[in-house]
């Protein structure tokens, strides 16, 4: 094999892992943009069907609060189902409390009312400006109180969602097409490599002939 073969194979492969850090490199910053890197939220245990569910542990209870996306400046009807965190079984003697509380300080109160199921509650949430929210959910039992707290709670409008969703779309098919594109170059380097390398071996068998 000739240097000048040599020197074009070595080249191509450089380009080959130059291209594919530049696909790593371009996912990685897709991947990040528009993350929210503030306060930590709490877990979304599920979001199907437009309603969103949460866990919490207030001493030895296990708190789900559940509720549909929030609007601004609109009742919001949710629910809190109390287990025992070891057993899991329904909490059924529970009493809770709901406190609603704003990131400049302003509370709201919600009425907790008990439903037929063992350990279930329904509340409304009154209309919230929008923002961000800790919902604190207290409970009594036997002369001792705990507090389960979800923070990060988002109250905004679908279009704030919507926007987020869209530029997530927009990421994942700039990344489909960056790789596309280096993926068309590398691919022409190799023909035209190939092609080269053919040409220069049939130019020597050619001349030894």
């Amino acid at each position: 094999m000739s240097d000048i073969k040599r020197s074009v194979i070595s080249y191509t492969f450089n380009l080959m892992a130059m291209g594919a850090m530049s696909v790593f490199f371009a996912a990685s910053i897709f991947a990040h943009g528009g993350e929210d890197h503030g306060d930590t939220k709490p877990a979304v245990v599920s979001n199907q069907k437009g309603m969103i569910a949460r866990t919490a542990r207030a001493g030895e209870f296990e708190i789900l609060l559940k509720h549909s996306p929030i609007e601004p400046d609109a009742e919001t009807a949710a629910k809190l189902f109390i287990t025992n965190f070891a057993t899991n079984e329904p909490f059924a003697d529970a009493k809770p409390t709901v406190e609603i509380t704003a990131k400049d300080g302003r509370t709201f109160e919600a009425t907790a009312i008990k439903s037929d199921a063992p350990g279930s509650f329904s509340f409304t949430l009154p209309p919230l400006p929008e923002g961000t929210y800790t919902v604190l959910a207290k409970l009594n039992s036997a002369g001792k109180a705990d507090t389960a707290t979800f923070s990060g709670i988002s109250v905004e409008h679908p279009a704030a969602e919507s926007a987020t969703t869209s530029g997530s779309w927009l990421r994942t098919i700039l990344m489909v097409l960056t790789g596309a594109v280096v993926l068309g170059l590398l691919g022409s380097l190799l023909f035209y490599a190939f092609r080269f390398t053919q040409g220069e071996q049939t130019g020597e068998e050619a001349f030894l002939v």
